[in-house]
C-alpha cells in the first residue's frame, strides 16, 4: 500500500468533496479516498502494484479538478 496527498485547485463545497472520492474509490486498487475542503487536498490509500499514481490524478481532472504538482 501506499498513501500520498494531494493538492487540488476548484472544490468549493461538499459536492466537490464527495465526487473526488468517489471517482477515486471507483478505481480498482484504491482502498481509500478522503477530500477535504478547508485544506484543498485529498489523501489517498492505493496499492501501487495495481493503479499508478497518473491513473489517480487522470481521474480527478476528469471531474474537472485541477492537481497541483
Amino acid at each position: 500500500m501506499k498513501d500520498i496527498e494531494l493538492k487540488l485547485k476548484g472544490m468549493h463545497c461538499k459536492s466537490c468533496v464527495i465526487l473526488v472520492n468517489d471517482a477515486l474509490t471507483d478505481i480498482k486498487g484504491v482502498k481509500s479516498a478522503n477530500a477535504n475542503l478547508e485544506k484543498s487536498n485529498v489523501k489517498i490509500s492505493f496499492d501501487d502494484n495495481l493503479v499508478k499514481e497518473k491513473q489517480l490524478i487522470d481521474a480527478i481532472e476528469k471531474e474537472g479538478y485541477k492537481v497541483n504538482k
